[in-house]
């Protein structure tokens, strides 16, 4: 009976320590940064520009982007250009392709309530050089106004 309680102690120990450990190591971003889109509506002319200082060229990153729609957004995807540069002036444009809907209408992203949140990650690998990067968003569709966009983010975390 006692060899019993002993363990059922131990065991609980373990499973509470564990759920302490994973808890702290939960957010691992090393930068992480929204753009909120006035009225929102994505005009072809609105850019989402975020900068980041990197200090480390050894540790692969996670580049993730975030975008949040209402539920009225009326498109199953959005088209992004992603333009970066680099500390030593360097440039590349990615077009990326944030899936939004299925084919039967349904949301793929987490829905709470109106708003609807659609996570791409696009991109893993370490940073060249240190430095300044400078990474822009900007609206790759054919539509001048894109209704019902809310946001969009960008978030680069420690790839472990």
């Amino acid at each position: 009976m006692i060899i019993r309680k002993s363990r059922k102690i131990t065991y609980l120990s373990l499973v509470l320590i564990s759920m302490l450990a994973l808890t702290s190591c939960g957010d691992q971003a090393y930068f992480d940064e929204a753009y909120s889109f006035e009225k929102n509506n994505w005009s072809e002319t609105d850019t989402a520009h975020f900068e980041i200082e990197v200090d480390d060229t050894i540790q692969p990153f996670n580049f993730i982007m975030t975008l949040r729609t209402s539920t009225q957004y009326q498109f199953s995807n959005i088209w992004v250009y992603v333009i970066s540069e680099a500390p030593d002036g360097t440039k590349s444009k990615v077009a990326q392709r944030i899936p939004l809907a299925r084919p039967d209408g349904s949301w793929i992203g987490r829905v709470s309530g109106t708003i609807v949140e659609s996570r791409l990650k696009f991109d893993s690998k370490p940073f060249p050089m240190k430095g300044k990067y400078t990474f822009d968003i900007v609206n790759a569709t054919q539509q001048e106004n894109i209704e019902e966009v809310l946001d969009i983010s960008l978030r680069v975390e420690k790839n472990n």
